[in-house]
């Protein structure tokens, strides 16, 4: 988990010369590669065009986990887990026309969360190529385009590890995401002599002395700075570097929207998320910073949420409209995400890990000077500001504190309650999985996450998300590893089918639904809108009995007592458990 590979982990091709080794087919080629490259698990179903891939992993490729699914989102969802959390393209094998659009979805949802990830598709042979094949589609390249960041037609056996390559390289580079390698099936079934590629080396820029230089004479003069981390891709390391320099500087640290398992939430440095349901005392500490330094993180509509759910109004892309002078400095490994919509004062390409480890680098030679009495004691912080910066993260940090201990929650089952008693059960390494809808918030605000790692969801909005990504991550996880995912009725019940993945394949999990029979979000927000809703009224459903017929364990709990012995015996059991929620409609986000 989160131990990205690089090109010296890589198995060398130490085989003998091509012209000497067996011809082998297609798929056996593309089963050996995904080996050697080390990918843990392949999710798929198997299907008209695939059938070849799945037979070869399963006989020469036994050290890969293969986990067929019930729904291709499902499978693709799981994939999308599996790049996040484990530092490498998850990979996700689906059939022609039926089974590849049914991922566009989860494709899409990799690529806003930056999450590396290889569909391979199965596709008729090219010998019917245009002639209306049975389940057949020509048009992967332009459906899957603007999905992804590239997609390759292999055209031969033996340039299967050059793609899978090269589609590896893409997936890992700057941005993170998905990519779409087109397989016809005559090309899995002829035979070719071809050697098992390198792993690719993935590029890491980094941060020069100029720009040091520039950054810490901004942070020098700022006396109200903030931080705010996001973005894949990180190491632990790096992240404990971060958080140390945090601490010296005097900076506080926000992170984006769905990336709150960057900081440890009992750091004094870390004081919020932003985005959907942000706290109005955070987004007004990002309004009265002096300078604002975005790592890693996008700078588009989710993550600059203001009042009222506007888009662009935590930061105002035109700095002449803001209360006052801002700085703003934007690091991030892609350069389409610099200046996109806000013209950085600092704009910086690189790798966070790269940055982050520059930075540290210069901070401890300095701190070391300052110590051998050559220096004065932080050249980041100019002198008389020291006390006002420390003041300023104090009262970030408390403002932090008040947020998650407050609200209410209206009904026999309090939420806030549940929550604190999660928080109280859980290891600190814990996998917590969500999908979309108003549910979500409640999790976002009062649950804790103490390491890098633990935290899936889709800012695509996608719901039925969380359990298929919850059973991805525990295809790549220790089998002890507690996992938790939290669904809304209306979200469970887009994928519910996956339950019985999960206990088909043995996984270890807790599912946690929170029943209000409506589609909660949009049912407060149509209220809001229009003083009615119309459309999210749901039946009502014993998800309890529900796990069950999957072959699951399940518990209803209608009043706040009778959750902490129901998650006791949850988690003491192995298997997949559901716990139900039972929670008036009217149930939403937190009141205040």
């Amino acid at each position: 988990m989160n131990q990205e590979r690089t090109a010296g982990d890589a198995p060398r091709n130490g085989t003998a010369p091509v012209d000497a080794q067996p011809a082998m087919s297609g798929a056996r080629i593309l089963a050996d590669t995904l080996a050697a490259f080390g990918v843990p698990a392949v999710t798929y179903i198997p299907g008209e065009g695939v059938l070849e891939v799945i037979d070869a992993l399963a006989v020469h490729a036994p050290q890969i986990a293969l986990a067929s699914f019930r729904h291709e989102a499902g499978c693709a969802y799981a994939a999308q887990a599996i790049g996040q959390l484990s530092g490498q393209p998850g990979v996700c094998v689906v059939a022609r026309a039926p089974g590849a659009l049914n991922t566009t979805l989860a494709v899409h949802t990799a690529f806003t969360d930056s999450a590396p990830m290889i569909l391979i598709i199965g596709q008729a042979s090219r010998a019917i190529s245009g002639r209306e094949a049975m389940l057949g589609y020509e048009d992967f390249p332009e459906t899957f385009g603007p999905l992804t960041k590239w997609v390759g037609t292999i055209d031969a056996p033996e340039r299967i590890g050059e793609m899978l390559a090269r589609a590896w390289s893409i997936a890992m580079s700057g941005r993170r995401g998905p990519v779409a390698l087109v397989l016809p099936e005559d090309v899995a079934q002829a035979h070719a002599r071809a050697p098992v590629p390198m792993l690719p080396s993935v590029p890491r820029p980094s941060i020069g002395e100029e720009d040091l230089t520039t950054l810490r004479d901004l942070l020098r003069q700022a006396s109200r700075p903030l931080l705010v981390a996001g973005g894949t891709g990180w190491q632990q390391r790096s992240l404990a570097r971060l958080a140390e320099l945090a601490h010296r500087h005097a900076i506080p640290v926000a992170t984006t929207y769905r990336r709150r398992d960057l900081v440890d939430h009992d750091d004094d440095a870390f004081i919020g998320e932003i985005g959907i349901g942000i706290d109005p005392a955070l987004a007004a500490r990002v309004a009265e910073a002096d300078l604002l330094i975005v790592l890693n993180g996008r700078l588009g509509e989710l993550n600059t949420l203001g009042e009222g759910f506007k888009g662009y109004a935590l930061i105002d892309p035109d700095p002449a409209r803001r209360e006052h002078a801002q700085r703003l400095v934007h690091v991030h490994a892609d350069a389409g995400e610099l200046n996109a919509v806000y013209h950085a004062d600092l704009a910086l390409l690189a790798d966070p890990n790269a940055a982050v480890d520059a930075w540290y680098r210069e901070s401890m030679a300095e701190a070391g000077m300052a110590q051998a009495g050559m220096a004065q004691a932080d050249p980041w912080i100019a002198p008389g500001r020291l006390e006002d910066r420390r003041q300023w993260l104090a009262d970030a940090r408390a403002a932090r504190l008040a947020f998650v201990s407050g609200g209410r929650c209206e009904g026999p089952v309090d939420l806030r309650a549940v929550y604190a008693t999660l928080n109280d059960a859980l290891e600190n390494d814990a996998i917590i999985t969500s999908g979309a809808g108003a549910y979500a918030v409640w999790p976002q605000r009062y649950l804790k996450h103490r390491r890098y790692g633990t935290q899936l969801g889709p800012k695509s909005g996608a719901m039925g998300y969380g359990l298929a990504a919850a059973i991805g991550a525990a295809l790549v996880s220790a089998p002890e590893r507690q996992i938790v995912a939290i669904a809304g009725d209306g979200c469970l019940t887009m994928h519910v089918e996956e339950l019985e993945t999960a206990v088909r394949l043995g996984v270890s999990l807790l599912v946690l639904v929170v029943n209000n029979c409506a589609y909660g979000a949009i049912d407060g927000a149509q209220r809001r809108m229009f003083g009615r809703s119309v459309g999210t009224e749901l039946g009502m459903i014993d998800f309890a009995a529900l796990a069950k017929a999957f072959g699951a364990q399940g518990w209803v709990v209608e009043e706040t007592a009778g959750f902490a012995p129901a998650l006791a015996e949850a988690l003491a059991r192995p298997g997949v458990k559901l716990i139900e929620l039972r929670v008036p409609r009217s149930v939403g986000k937190p009141l205040v």
